[in-house]
């Protein structure tokens, strides 16, 4: 086959209008100058970095350039996820030694996986992903805080606000104070705390505290985890009000068996609102301390009437402002003597309950007063 050459033909480019060039040209300026000056910000960051830790601008640029692109981790997969927790619930029912590995688990239940897997919403996979991303940022914050780097970070970020706030006082005439206190009992920082004069004349006369024990009641708060048990007011609004009494009762019954546990009674003992005074506190010698004095005389919480009144009580149990505590011999026998005496003057003390009718016989609405029968405990369950 003979070889023939293709006649060479010339490009013609279409001609552009003195508007169309001048556009161009200010594209390509724009262009120029964004990265000269993106290069000018870079080549001066990098000898920052080299003058403050000695290193060389080689090494900089270096460290900076494969941080960048060598480090880059590959975006959660739903499968990973999707796989790990099945992996982790057969292993959560074989003892040490004869769990699965995660390779030998994939090699012999792929095709089990694969199907279930394919059955999976869209919503479920992205389950998965949240969760797998969370766990990566709870796992780098684990690695990367060091005790020591983060007290120092954190005390020159108080000083600098204790500055701030001082400057703020004096320049615009304002008042203030703030409380900062770790989060939980692995952190070991101390309270930090910032007080105007006035501010601090106000803990010491209307909360009657030093600003010192303010800072450690809101830290032992905090720590201890009573703010978790105690719902936001929108959360408050939302729950139902048969469930506010459910609890309510809940703690006052539980609190009730504790008590009693605690001083050898083994037995279970219901609470009993109608004639709280003869029977919890005159027969088990244990009394409620702190029920709200505009609630009072203690009864069941489904009679205090309205979501205010069984939150106010319920905020009292949470917090332990009201719990129980065990009568000495002395007060139980001075709580009995008092109690006959109220009795006597006609006060409704103890409840008085309707007596028995025989068999056949029309009933009567009189009632009699007994010592020695018990009360219907119908009352102890909300």
């Amino acid at each position: 086959m003979a070889i023939t050459a293709s006649p060479k033909t010339k490009r013609i480019r279409p001609r552009l209008t003195d508007e169309q060039k001048n556009a161009r040209r200010e594209r390509f300026v724009a262009l120029t100058n964004d990265v000269e000056q993106a290069h000018t910000m870079y080549s001066n960051k990098i000898q920052n970095i080299s003058k403050k830790h000695g290193r060389s601008e080689r090494w900089t640029s270096r460290q900076l350039l494969i941080s960048t692109i060598a480090r880059a981790r590959r975006r959660p997969n739903p499968w990973n996820g999707f796989v790990r927790e099945r992996l982790n619930d057969i292993n959560e029912k074989l003892p040490k030694g004869k769990r699965w590995k995660l390779t030998e688990f994939i090699a012999s239940h792929r095709g089990t996986l694969q199907h279930e897997f394919a059955q999976l919403s869209e919503a479920h996979k992205s389950n998965y992903v949240t969760r797998l991303m969370q766990e990566s940022v709870r796992k780098q914050a684990i690695v990367r805080d060091q005790p020591k780097a983060v007290q120092r970070k954190m005390s020159t970020a108080f000083e600098t606000m204790d500055k701030e706030w001082t400057s703020l006082c004096s320049s615009l005439g304002i008042e203030g104070f703030y409380i900062a206190v770790r989060g939980g009992v692995e952190d070991l920082s101390a309270p930090k705390i910032f007080f105007s004069p006035k501010g601090d004349k106000f803990v010491h006369s209307v909360l009657d505290l030093e600003p010192r024990h303010l800072a450690l009641k809101f830290e032992s708060f905090v720590v201890s985890g009573l703010a978790d048990n105690i719902d936001s007011p929108l959360q408050r609004k939302s729950r139902p009000l048969n469930k506010l009494v459910g609890e309510c009762c809940n703690a006052i019954q539980k609190g009730l068996c504790d008590i009693l546990h605690e001083n050898g009674v083994n037995k279970t003992v219901g609470m009993n609102y109608d004639n709280y005074e003869r029977k919890i506190i005159e027969s088990l010698g244990v009394e409620l301390i702190g029920w709200l004095s505009d609630l009072l005389p203690i009864h069941n919480p489904g009679k205090l009437g309205g979501r205010d009144r069984v939150q106010k009580l319920h905020v009292a149990l949470t917090t332990k402002v009201c719990y129980w505590k065990k009568l000495s011999e002395e007060d139980r026998q001075r709580r009995i003597v008092l109690n006959t005496e109220r009795h006597a003057r006609g006060e409704e003390v103890y409840k008085q309950r309707k007596g028995r009718t025989l068999q056949g016989t029309e009933k009567s609405t009189a009632t009699i007063t007994s010592d020695d029968d018990d009360d219907d405990e119908g009352n102890s369950a909300a």
